[in-house]
């Protein structure tokens, strides 16, 4: 099945499902979409920035020189973190961003992140506008220029630090080990940890965009961030993905906990500091809605995707928000999935606690969560009414798929992919035998 554009943009292998011709269609649509909307300032400025993967400098060139032609004015930020290029979208007061990214993808493949000007990825239906744009001719504006951009990412550095108690973490002078997988983490990460005063060792350090292991920050591509942390007797362990936007945390001992305690451990240090209601997504533990309910807050589910994570905070007016797969949206420093906002209070975090990482995570809400994808090109809705009947004590959830609620708060949600003949399954209960037993259910169902 060809990739195609989604909230989270496109993503393709370099070559063949992506290549310049392909970006290009997207780009000018994206430039379409930017003029109708008419921005107030009128200035048709746009931002670019890219992840460290080897095409992205061809690229960036070619979409650079086809936003110029057009009569933009660009900024070229080189290789940036997606999460620096959407906080510049909103102080720099842009039109909006192109980041040439293929997040947590394999070294074979790059892509597209689209931002309006709000400093947001795109939603369900600005998609479909691109879509519909794609094709369309882009015709040459007088006024195009470009400009390279500097000491950009210090600007998402002091809004970080402005929202953090530097003085508590400096007092307690952290020793961290730290994985940026040969992209934008190896120049900017050591500039955070430098300002909070921590010391740090790294492994993957050059950007090089060729990746040490597979980029996608999960326990089994981590064992050299486990190995550095034991080695150097950090107090913790950070890994980004290759575009900056995902952290995993990994504690004191080498042991790497669920992606999803990140976001749990991060929630808990905003309720310290700003407590109020948070929007995480229907796939994300119930972790994090624990420690907001203990705090006497609630917790609003919404799609998968930053996107729709965003919107439904802004509907909440929500403190936080996030996804499980390793990303904190705390609009005090940032108001996109951000892994340098996540280092910045986990370190706070510890400093308050005053305890080792491992003991902090072993006070958290204890959950156990499955996933999988099984092949399926049927019917969905015939799926979902079956499922439905099967599980009849479960509260069902249509918002995003089919999410199955259960009275001990146990739950199945299901989703088909956007760009794989595939559904995703993702089980959470309290205990573990409860979350494979769901899931062995599923497989019956589903066979």
């Amino acid at each position: 099945m060809h990739p195609k554009l989604t909230v989270s943009g496109y993503r393709g292998i370099w070559g063949d499902t992506l290549t310049e011709d392909i970006a290009l269609e997207y780009v000018r649509a994206f430039a379409l979409l930017v003029l109708a909307r008419g921005h107030a300032t009128g200035k048709k400025t746009l931002l670019v920035g890219r992840d460290g993967r080897e095409s992205g400098p061809l690229l960036a060139k070619a979409v650079i020189t086809e936003l110029v032609a057009a009569g933009f004015s660009v900024t070229d930020l080189g290789m940036m973190p997606t999460p620096t290029v959407l906080f510049l979208v909103r102080s720099e007061q842009a039109d909006g961003a192109i980041i040439i990214t293929a997040s947590h993808n394999p070294i074979e493949y790059n892509g597209l992140k689209f931002a309006t000007e709000t400093g947001g990825f795109l939603n369900g239906s600005e998609v479909s506008e691109i879509e519909n744009l794609r094709g369309a001719p882009l015709r040459g504006r007088a006024g195009g220029a470009s400009a390279q951009g500097s000491g950009y990412f210090k600007k998402h550095l002091d809004a970080i630090l402005q929202a953090t108690d530097i003085s508590a973490i400096r007092a307690r002078e952290f020793d961290v080990a730290l994985d940026p997988i040969n992209s934008v983490g190896c120049t900017t990460t050591p500039q955070l940890l430098d300002a909070l005063g921590a010391a740090h060792a790294g492994i993957n350090t050059e950007a090089t965009g060729q990746f040490a292991h597979a980029p996608e920050p999960v326990p089994k591509n981590l064992a050299g961030l486990q190995a550095l942390v034991q080695e150097t007797k950090a107090d913790v362990g950070f890994a980004q993905d290759p575009d900056g936007d995902r952290l995993v945390v990994c504690d004191e001992t080498g042991t790497l906990p669920s992606e999803e305690v990140m976001l749990a451990l991060s929630v808990l240090s905003i309720m310290h500091k700003t407590p109020g209601d948070i929007v995480i997504n229907l796939s994300t533990s119930n972790m994090s809605e624990d420690i907001a309910a203990s705090f006497g807050h609630k917790t609003f589910r919404s799609k998968v995707g930053e996107a729709n994570v965003l919107a439904g905070m802004r509907e909440h007016a929500a403190v936080a928000g996030g996804e499980g797969s390793g990303g904190i949206i705390y609009p005090k420093m940032n108001a996109a999935r951000d892994s340098f906002a996540g280092i910045a209070l986990i370190l706070e975090l510890m400093a308050r606690e005053k305890l080792p990482l491992s003991r902090i995570i072993a006070s958290l809400p204890r959950y156990f969560m499955t996933k999988k994808n099984i092949s399926f090109d049927g019917d969905l809705a015939a799926l979902f009414a079956s499922l439905t009947r099967s599980f009849s004590d479960a509260k069902t959830t249509t918002l995003d798929g089919l999410r199955l609620d259960f009275p001990n708060r146990s739950w199945i949600h299901v989703r088909p992919s956007n760009t794989e003949p595939i559904i995703r399954i993702i089980i959470e209960a309290g205990a573990q035998m409860e979350a494979l037993g769901l899931m062995s259910m599923m497989e019956m169902l589903l066979h």
